[in-house]
């Protein structure tokens, strides 16, 4: 038996910490890490919420129930949790061909609310910053820069490939000083990765344990 695809559409999730109008003059789209909710990454964003600037938040198409836990009694005290992931090993392609098509037509009926030539900055968390990457790489839409929070790249994707598709934008890698992920996180290879194909890349460390500060962030914002 050989796997084959049909094409539908999906109602996807987001959050949006702004309302798209004429008072935007900056839209960030951030894109979450594996299993990651969106109401945690928000609050990581905390100090980017502000009245001019427009915080997009997507949810992957992929959604699954996390397993719970019960307790010693055999009773389950925590709420249902329900994540999310922008792709899989096994569907690798067809996740990347929609999670592109998804995240055009978001942006561009957002954007098309706001004023004309809005910048827009694009935020990758974790595995987000993958697919940020690969959707970057895809679509020739022009932004403003590419930020990276503790990038992870699994395996099933080529780095190496995606960024030398990337268009010549500035990047900003910020990494943790505690490495929840995995060595990957601290963002050494990426650097050399993203210089040896001639971006324009910085790198910042930041505390993991709490929202990430607006310094780390500064720069290239209109």
């Amino acid at each position: 038996m050989l796997p084959l695809h049909f094409t539908t559409s999906r109602t996807a999730r987001y959050l949006s910490l702004g309302e798209a109008g004429p008072t935007i003059s900056h839209v960030w789209v951030c894109l979450h890490g594996h299993g990651q909710p969106l109401a945690e990454l928000a609050a990581h964003l905390q100090n980017l919420d502000t009245p001019e600037r427009l915080l997009l938040l997507p949810e992957a198409l992929s959604r699954y129930d996390q397993p719970q836990d019960a307790n010693a009694d055999g009773i389950i005290d925590e709420a249902p949790r329900t994540d999310a992931a922008w792709f899989a090993a096994e569907t690798l392609l067809p996740d990347l061909t929609d999670l592109a098509a998804y995240l055009d037509a978001l942006t561009a009926r957002v954007l098309a609310a706001c004023p004309p030539d809005t910048p827009m900055t694009v935020l990758g968390y974790g595995h987000g910053a993958a697919a940020a990457c690969r959707w970057l790489a895809s679509n020739g839409r022009p932004y403003d820069r590419l930020i990276l929070v503790a990038p992870v790249f699994p395996p099933e994707i080529d780095r190496r490939a995606t960024l030398v598709a990337l268009p010549e934008y500035p990047v900003l890698v910020v990494s943790t000083t505690t490495d929840t992920y995995s060595p990957e996180a601290a963002g050494k290879g990426l650097m050399q990765d993203l210089l040896d194909v001639g971006l324009s890349a910085q790198q910042r460390l930041v505390d993991a344990t709490g929202p990430l500060p607006l310094a780390a962030l500064a720069g290239g914002e209109a």
